[in-house]
């Protein structure tokens, strides 16, 4: 059989879209193995994203490069230290710290208004 060039092209395109899918998958397999952890093995990982122990560390640059984790790598006793991940899944818990934060944010927006509405017949406008 006979295949022309535009149908090999379309094999090897699909072949590393699929590639690149799976690598895409992987990586936010790896946000979601750090969403709450403190710290993890290269063994674990190598386990759970199907990847050579010796993969893990650029793996995880790759995470960290791409901002789905930050953390700390511990090449001599294989563990990667997680400072924050992002989340995969965006539930109820999420909202409500966001909502908390927000609300903060607003009650110190307030501090700032009455501190400046108090201080602010005292200020002399520039060029008087």
């Amino acid at each position: 059989a006979v295949v022309s060039t535009q149908s090999r092209e379309a094999v090897v395109s699909t072949q590393s879209t699929g590639e690149q899918n799976k690598r895409k998958l992987r990586l936010l397999t790896l946000a979601s193995i750090c969403e709450g952890a403190d710290e993890i093995e290269f063994s674990k990982l190598a386990d759970r994203l199907n990847l050579e122990k010796d993969e893990i560390e650029p793996f995880i640059i790759e995470a960290i490069g791409s901002g789905l984790v930050k953390g700390k790598i511990n090449e001599p006793e294989g563990r990667f230290t997680v400072s924050t991940s992002i989340n995969r899944c965006f539930g109820q818990s999420q909202w409500s710290v966001i909502k908390d934060r927000l609300e903060l944010w607003q009650k110190n927006l307030q501090v700032v208004r009455e501190s400046l509405n108090k201080g602010g017949h005292l200020m002399m406008p520039i060029g008087s």
